[in-house]
């Protein structure tokens, strides 16, 4: 009676941001212990834990947004158990993604436990600019400054430093210097997964000649 091919999915996932692999497939001594995930793309590991008595194998994994699956990556040859991997790219981040490891030999398919594993989310990304300018930039003492903003991948903002206030996640204000001193005007935005990034530009306010008048002559008796 032939035996079924055991094929397992690492059960741990390790989560990492920029990964970098070349290949899409790779040979057992180069693959990762675990699944890796990074914000777009995905390091599949399975293993084989019985080639069923023939060692001559094809493995895969399958993968998507739902226990359908929908996707699959290249089929491989492999001989006997032992770690397999792939890499899938072109992921949504922060979303959850379900896969599982297939192996097939002479006998027929085998197909391990459904897993899922999320994709790493976006971290916002802010830029506030003084007059159109990163900054530092000077002004005079009473002038108006221009600050505007964009921010990616943020629900909301809020400032701090030299002004306040919630924030849309992208616009402009203009705000009047009646203090000679430096500005700093901070911006700090915030994602769904509660990451957050800041950025400040700094506005240096220099005094302006005094004013002076000479009073008219009044006569006196």
């Amino acid at each position: 009676m032939k035996k079924t091919i055991l094929v397992t999915i690492i059960l741990s996932v390790v989560f990492v941001g920029g990964l970098v692999i070349s290949q899409s497939i790779f040979a057992e001594n180069s693959c990762p212990t675990n699944t890796q995930v990074g914000e777009r793309e995905a390091t599949l590991v399975g293993e084989v834990t019985d080639d069923g008595g023939d060692p001559n194998l094809t493995v895969w994994f399958q993968y998507g947004k739902t226990e359908y699956y929908g996707n699959e990556t290249s089929h491989q040859s492999k001989y006997g158990v032992g770690i397999f991997c792939a890499k899938v790219t072109n992921l949504d981040p922060c979303t959850t993604y379900h896969y599982r490891a297939v192996a097939e030999n002479s006998a027929g398919k085998s197909f391990g436990e459904d897993k899922t594993f999320t994709t790493t989310c976006l971290a916002p990304v802010v830029d506030i600019k003084a007059n159109g300018s990163d900054g530092p930039i000077t002004l005079q003492y009473q002038d108006y400054v221009i600050l505007t903003w964009d921010s990616e991948n943020a629900d909301y903002c809020w400032a701090s430093g030299d002004w306040s206030g919630t924030k849309s996640i992208s616009g402009s204000q203009t705000i009047y210097l009646d203090e000679v001193k430096d500005y700093t005007f901070e911006l700090t935005c915030k994602s769904s997964s509660e990451q957050t990034s800041q950025d400040s530009v700094i506005v240096e306010v220099q005094p302006l000649p005094p004013t002076v008048i000479t009073k008219p002559a009044i006569v006196t008796y």
